[in-house]
């Protein structure tokens, strides 16, 4: 995904003709990927941190919190696949009701609708999302631009 979001083509993940033939030419022109490898750790043992890696090294830790019990963050590694500086984040909350949140800032969708994102909180650290990865939102803004589309976010 993350080559295919750097040379342009639709970020599928799925290596089609086109991907391979741009991959072979890269390849062949000694073109290396411009950016960091990074990768987001999210461990949901109290307190909950992420943690940003970037070439094998942390270099940001923040306090977040993920998916309560009846909406629970899934535990694995998923790739960001979209991305939003802000946008309105919609859908069902437990008891039925419907919530529309507009202005949700430094989105970075990573499962279905599971982002890492800013919202404001009283506290962070614990339990509180329907699924997504909430943080302050300066924090949010520090570690959105090390999550091109592609980066791995692993949850633990």
């Amino acid at each position: 995904m993350r080559f295919q979001s750097v040379h342009g083509l639709a970020t599928t993940g799925v290596m089609d003709a086109v991907t391979w033939t741009t991959m072979t030419q890269a390849a062949l022109r000694d073109q290396r990927d411009p950016m960091s490898y990074n990768v987001v750790v999210v461990n949901q043992a109290l307190p909950q941190k992420l943690k940003l890696y970037q070439n094998g090294k942390v270099i940001f830790v923040t306090l977040v919190n993920t998916g309560i019990s009846v909406a629970p963050t899934e535990n694995g590694t998923y790739p960001v696949y979209v991305r939003y500086v802000t946008t309105t984040m919609s859908g069902t909350n437990p008891d039925g009701s419907h919530y529309s949140d507009p202005g949700i800032p430094w989105v970075s969708y990573f499962h279905g609708g599971d982002a890492l994102h800013g919202f404001i909180r009283a506290s962070y650290g614990s339990p509180q999302s329907l699924g997504c990865v909430e943080m302050p939102f300066a924090d949010a803004q520090t570690l959105w631009p090390h999550t091109p589309i592609g980066t791995l976010v692993t949850v633990l």
